[in-house]
């Protein structure tokens, strides 16, 4: 298998472009899947009552509680409970828990003015020292498990995509992560169904994406590529919320997004091949980005009105994106348009159409097959463990730090995945990915800085009215 990979990357580095079948499918398909997504993302602005909540959308709700309502009373009562202040939360890429109020240094809120979620310091905590105890390691240390099992799901993704069909491999992971979270499904609110739908359709893109350059992309790569969430999410915030984004308004994201895209163009460009290096699973990995950063997005705002709501909208998410690697697998396993949705092992072939790979390559047969043992355990693996037990023990973890701390350990991602990708796969990283690949990390560090405290050290001089 690693000599097969090792030809299929110097066959990428040696081409580079190339006008074939496969480009113009990734053309197709890249376009097909953006056009899909920006739709989607004129919906969340034209309908930003249920995601982003705003003084029209409360008034609207509140109006409509009284016209359906039949008690006096009542009205008063459900249009006052739209009014109350959010739960303190604790937020860290893209999740929102209930903090720990005896325990966490800062406080954060959703302000329905701004549309920001807004932290202070909580002085009424009793803040645990830093030391060799198991209240200061615990949360720490598994939120720093998770980390690393994050990690280990781009080098597990390549060898599963080496065996089996890259939709074959994903939906097989999605669904065993829906099945794990399927009890937290039903716990999901009403109101929050359709906008959670909503925010499924961009993880799908990010995991389908994500699969798709795992086929021909090295693992740490990917990895690293998918760390430009961290201009995806505060693009969106511009775009979106109307968000004041100056160098005086968020010096922290400037900084950090500067340095993802020389980390980036590092990546890149650096060695011998420049630009002939570039091909289309790095802009499927981009894709990827694009994909988990709007999720991260709509999902953070959703948690940080409804923090007790973390695990259900995490079923739906992995419930949708369940859906559509499903779809695409059937697609490619028909050999729809001759083999045009097909990616990875067996390429252009109908294998859902032969009996002998559609028992191998899907539930339960793959786990009855010898020779795809450890595909199996792969599969099972990113799907109950790192993505489903994963959230889980974010949700635990998450509450107990303060925001700045979580982010940062949850940053160390990238570094974990190009770490297992050279013990499992036996990919290396040569001394321009390696030096890329940090300045993405540090990116993704830097969001974590406090602004005030940057503003202090470069002088800056902030008025926030």
């Amino acid at each position: 298998i690693i000599e097969q990979r090792a030809h299929k990357l110097t066959y990428r580095r040696r081409t580079g472009w190339t006008m074939d079948f496969s480009t113009i499918r990734s053309i197709f398909l890249f376009c097909f899947l953006s056009l899909t997504n920006v739709i989607a993302f004129q919906q969340i602005s034209h309908f930003s009552s249920p995601l982003i909540p705003s003084r029209l959308s409360k008034n609207h709700l509140i109006s409509q509680l009284r016209s359906t309502t039949v008690e006096g009373e009542k009205e008063q009562k459900e249009s006052s409970q739209v009014e109350e202040t959010s739960e303190n939360v604790i937020c860290a890429r893209g999740i929102c828990v209930v903090a720990d109020e005896d325990l966490v240094p800062e406080l954060c809120t959703f302000d329905d003015d701004t549309n920001e979620i807004t932290c202070k310091p909580n002085t009424e905590a009793d803040v645990v020292r830093p030391g060799f105890t198991f209240s200061y390691l615990w949360p720490r240390a598994l939120l720093l498990i998770c980390s690393v099992l994050y990690g280990t799901n781009f080098p597990l993704g390549r060898l599963m995509n080496d065996a089996l069909p890259a939709s074959a491999a994903t939906s097989t992971r999605l669904a065993l992560a829906s099945i794990a979270l399927s009890p937290f499904l039903l716990q999901l609110k009403p109101n929050l169904r359709s906008t959670a739908a909503l925010c499924g359709t961009f993880t799908a893109l990010g995991y389908i994406s994500q699969s798709i350059a795992l086929v021909d992309t090295p693992a740490a790569t990917v990895s690293f590529l998918g760390a430009l969430v961290v201009i995806v999410c505060p693009a969106l915030a511009v775009i979106v919320d109307k968000k004041k984004m100056g160098f005086v308004d968020a010096p922290q994201t400037w900084i950090a997004a500067i340095t993802c895209l020389i980390g980036v163009g590092v990546l890149e460009l650096g060695g011998d091949g420049g630009f002939g290096a570039i091909g289309w699973g790095d802009f499927w990995s981009i894709l990827q980005a694009v994909g988990f950063g709007t999720s991260f997005f709509i999902t953070e705002r959703m948690m940080a009105k409804e923090p007790t709501q973390a695990l259900p909208i995490t079923a739906m998410q992995c419930g949708m994106s369940a859906l559509f690697a499903g779809i695409w697998a059937g697609l490619d396993g028909i050999g729809f348009m001759d083999g045009f949705f097909s990616f990875g092992q067996n390429n252009g072939s109908s294998w859902l159409l032969d009996e002998t790979l559609q028992s191998s390559y899907t539930i339960p047969g793959i786990f009855f097959d010898d020779a795809l043992r450890n595909v199996a355990f792969a599969a099972a693996f990113t799907g109950f463990v790192t993505t489903a037990a994963n959230r889980v023990g974010e949700t635990l973890a998450l509450g107990k730090l303060s925001s700045s701390e979580a982010s940062v350990l949850l940053a160390t991602e990238p570094l974990w995945a190009a770490l297992f990708a050279n013990f499992l796969i036996g990919e290396r990283l040569d001394l321009w990915d390696g030096f890329g690949g940090a300045l993405i990390v540090i990116a993704c560090v830097a969001t974590a800085i406090e602004p005030v405290w940057l503003r202090e050290k470069l002088k800056l001089e902030y008025n926030d009215e």
